[in-house]
């Protein structure tokens, strides 16, 4: 029962079996983030945050470690309800929820409204765009991190 288990949460962050955007639920967000780091960059520029690319690094227990370009810093990750939550105390980073969907060997980011809702998810108007480290992702090339 445990083999189906991962292989159901292997085929749900494969490239080759999405063909469409596909929301990640809880499951498919720990496959996709824990003991990873993703390439990453805004949709819009980010000054405070270091600019428009970044990196971050997700320890399975939680923790994780931001750089983008000058700035580095420590911050924690949480999966619930579909959603992943991030916290940076102490630093200019927002603390947010998103939910995240999958394409392509990419993560699109959309970021949760004060009503709940995420912001952009039916136009497609996502916050952030990612990629596994390592990984050639076959998502659209234009400003793609390498």
């Amino acid at each position: 029962m445990r083999v189906l288990f991962y292989i159901a949460v292997f085929l749900f962050v494969s490239p080759a079996a999405n063909a469409a955007p596909r929301q990640l639920d809880d499951a498919g967000l720990q496959a996709a983030y824990a003991g990873k780091t993703h390439l990453s960059f805004y949709r819009r520029h980010v000054e405070a945050y270091g600019g428009k690319y970044f990196e971050e690094s997700y320890s399975a227990d939680g923790a994780l470690q931001y750089r983008a370009g000058d700035v580095a810093l420590t911050g924690y990750w949480q999966v619930a309800n579909g959603r992943i939550c991030f916290q940076y105390p102490d630093t200019p980073l927002n603390s947010g929820c998103f939910v995240v969907t999958y394409e392509a060997g990419c993560y699109y980011s959309y970021q949760i409204n004060d009503d709940g809702e995420p912001f952009g998810l039916a136009t497609g108007e996502w916050w952030i765009r990612a990629h596994v480290k390592g990984t050639k992702p076959d998502c659209a090339a234009a400003d793609m991190v390498s």
